[in-house]
């Protein structure tokens, strides 16, 4: 089934559904924990025939419209202001079966917000849910096959986002078989253990059949110290020279578009680490946990943890 009838197949079953919710896509986190929980909100409505609709236009990320910023769009969408203070991740919503979000659904006809359903796409029991959705090629499937299915069929760049992401990865000129190697650095590096270069490196050469390898980092300094310590190795990189380490708090304060061109620098990482022979990296990082659900796990080769996991 080709993508083109991927979409029409989920617009047509999304848009048969009697309930719905509106996602908000952007309320505070960086982009791959928005992106990531929102596939998995899209499989939790699937689940419960919830019709899927989405609010992103103050997204964090947003240069103007949000998702279609950079992406086709997929689903219907809304701009309704009021989801961007009372439609947010439950753990931010205080209250939140009182008054506002009651006349937020009133208003725009929703059964469901954010908040309704986040805990349940999050859970133990949803990670082990098998999916047998006929129309999108689901056949008693695992929620990491069901994801590979939806990031597929929703990872479609707009005319704009495409150009640029093609200059970025014709630029790296890497051709032939290669590995990608995700190393956390930056403000991430507070949130979950870290890892020594080297460990990546030695998980690299024990599952890699190639010394070609793409780096994703958002310090240069990881890549000068991968190219002093392993000369017999060839490394690509998109991060720039004057990158030294992602800080979120600060990033949010950039230009709109500053942030816009850094993005679609990020997703252009991505897809050459989704083309490469094995990815290496965290699962407890949002990009590593993005890599599992776009590729599936014989692909990855994580450190931190042997299989993937619902962060």
């Amino acid at each position: 089934m080709n993508k083109q009838q991927l979409l029409e197949n989920y617009a047509e079953l999304n848009n048969s559904f009697k309930e719905k919710i509106t996602f908000h896509l952007g309320a505070e986190a960086g982009f791959f924990s928005e992106f990531n929980n929102m596939v998995l909100a899209m499989l939790y409505c699937l689940s419960k025939e919830i019709k899927f609709t989405l609010y992103s236009k103050k997204a964090n990320f947003a240069l103007e419209k949000g998702w279609n910023d950079f992406f086709e769009p997929f689903c219907e969408e809304t701009d309704f202001f009021l989801h961007s203070r009372y439609n947010r991740r439950a753990y931010q919503i205080k209250n939140q079966r009182k008054l506002p979000p009651k006349v937020l659904k009133l208003l725009t006809g929703n059964e469901y917000l954010t908040q309704d359903i986040w805990d349940s796409f999050r859970s133990e029991e949803f990670s082990r849910k098998k999916f047998n959705i006929p129309q999108l090629g689901l056949n008693n499937s695992s929620l990491l096959e069901a994801t590979q299915k939806i990031i597929h069929m929703i990872w479609n760049y707009n005319a704009n986002s495409q150009k640029i992401i093609e200059n970025h990865v014709n630029m790296l000129n890497l051709l032939g078989n290669y590995i990608s190697v995700h190393i956390r650095a930056g403000d991430k590096t507070l949130e979950a253990n870290t890892f020594d270069f080297h460990h990546y490196m030695k998980k690299a050469q024990k599952v890699g059949h190639t010394k070609k390898a793409f780096i994703l980092t958002d310090n240069y300094t990881v890549f000068e110290d991968l190219k002093r310590y392993y000369s017999n190795w060839e490394f690509f990189t998109l991060c720039s020279s004057s990158e030294r380490g992602y800080v979120h708090s600060e990033f949010r304060k950039r230009d709109k578009n500053e942030k816009y061109l850094q993005h679609l620098k990020l997703f252009a990482s991505l897809d050459v680490c989704a083309a490469s022979e094995k990815f290496i990296g965290t699962y407890s990082s949002n990009p590593g946990m993005f890599m599992g659900m776009r590729i599936g796990e014989d692909k990855c080769a994580c450190i931190d943890y042997d299989a993937w996991k619902l962060w």
